[in-house]
């Protein structure tokens, strides 16, 4: 599985539309097998928006920059973005 090559970096995003990117993102993690990724990107609705946005720094720490990882990082980076923003 991957994203499109493309991306739309939306910075005034509401929390049910993060919410709603989520699992896009756990399909790929878990397709990926980055097992830790996919159980940080779950049951999140509940966290407050600043716990969400640590979880999603560490994601990004775990996919260590490799390119194969490229839109993902990006994809989380607008997230927690636009959760700092909420």
């Amino acid at each position: 599985m991957s994203f499109d090559s493309t991306m739309k970096f939306t910075t005034n995003m509401t929390r049910a539309e993060i919410d709603a990117k989520l699992p896009e993102l756990r399909t790929f993690s878990t397709a990926a097998q980055l097992d830790d990724i996919t159980k940080l990107l779950s049951d999140t609705v509940a966290l407050p928006a600043t716990e969400l946005a640590e979880r999603m720094v560490r994601c990004q720490q775990i996919t260590g920059g490799k390119d194969e990882y490229a839109l993902l990082y990006d994809q989380l980076d607008m997230l927690i973005i636009n959760l700092r923003n909420l």
